[in-house]
């Protein structure tokens, strides 16, 4: 995987700080978790366990808006999750944004036992996949019926608003945002996408319930144990609006046990047509990634200026 500049380096000793902090003891042992893009994560071995430490990006480092504030969003988000439903998430154990020890966020939660669902894919029986995706539906239709107060990211309440149409007009607007300030040559004109999007107006204000989105469901984001899941992970980009915006219902992810757990037959036109609009969405975020990580190739940004054009011009034809 391509290295990213928002992860940085972190001192071992700094390491040792955190843990004496949070557990009154040092680390017997770290290892570097590589899986992630954005924040450094470590395995953290103690006296009588085994944690995960996630440390945020140093604030000297710019992110993309819909970024900002994402440590709190996760932890925030989980704790409320393991209070309200029954999916399975790693306990947080310790949660410091003081910038004392380090001029960065971090938190400590559980490590799961697992392993993630990308790393087994080729190996599960299919019947198993089938389960296991099922649950996934399940479960993400446990957290779609979280509901909030209003629309947008969780940790950004002033960006919020009232109709999802608006906020979501806003977060693509965003994304161009975000491209000028780094100079990136973007796929499809802003004014253009703005046109096509107040076109399904209408669409979009069929939403009227803020309810929670993980946002992030892929299969590195779930580990398996025993035959079924045994937790969710990475709840920082998780947000109030559509269901339609989870990983279930992208256009290239769909599979008919994700949909047969979560308790849906298909998706209606005008579902279908917003599913794809948070195709584009996704893909307008993935142009931007490999500038704001600092990635040593530019394949990633291709995959999402072809995507962003695909998407409209399928949106553009209806």
């Amino acid at each position: 995987m391509p290295s990213s500049i928002t992860k940085g380096t972190v001192a071992e000793e700094t390491v040792n700080r955190m843990t004496q902090k949070a557990f009154g003891e040092r680390a017997l042992g770290m290892e570097e978790l590589k899986e992630g893009y954005f924040n450094i994560a470590y395995r953290i071995c103690l006296k009588d366990r085994e944690v995960v430490l996630k440390i945020a990006p140093s604030s000297e480092i710019q992110v993309m808006t819909f970024e900002k504030n994402i440590m709190f969003s996760e932890v925030d988000s989980m704790g409320m999750v393991a209070r309200r439903t029954e999916v399975p998430v790693p306990g947080v154990l310790f949660y410091d944004d003081s910038r004392r020890v380090i001029d960065r966020e971090y938190f400590f939660m559980e490590r799961l036992r697992g392993q993630s669902l990308s790393g087994l894919q080729d190996t599960l029986p299919e019947e198993q996949k089938q389960e296991i995706y099922r649950q996934l539906g399940q479960y993400t239709r446990q957290l779609n019926q979280i509901r909030g107060e209003r629309f947008g990211y969780y940790g950004q309440p002033d960006r919020q608003g009232t109709e999802w149409y608006e906020v979501f007009r806003d977060m693509v607007r965003d994304t161009y945002r975000d491209a000028g300030r780094k100079a990136i040559p973007m796929p499809a004109e802003e004014a253009g996408t703005l046109k096509l999007l107040e076109r399904d107006k209408d669409i979009f204000n069929a939403v009227k319930i803020p309810r929670f989105v993980h946002w992030d469901i892929w299969a590195g984001n779930v580990f398996i144990a025993d035959n079924k899941v045994e937790g969710i992970i990475d709840f920082e980009r998780c947000l109030w609006g559509d269901p339609l915006m989870e990983v279930g219902f992208r256009n290239y992810e769909y599979n008919r046990d994700f949909y047969d757990g979560y308790g849906i037959g298909e998706l209606t036109g005008a579902e279908k047509r917003r599913a794809r609009w948070y195709d584009v969405y996704l893909a307008l975020l993935w142009c931007l990634e490999t500038d704001y990580r600092g990635y040593d190739n530019r394949d990633f940004y291709h995959l999402g200026c072809r995507a962003v054009e695909s998407g409209l011009k399928d949106l553009a034809e209806v």
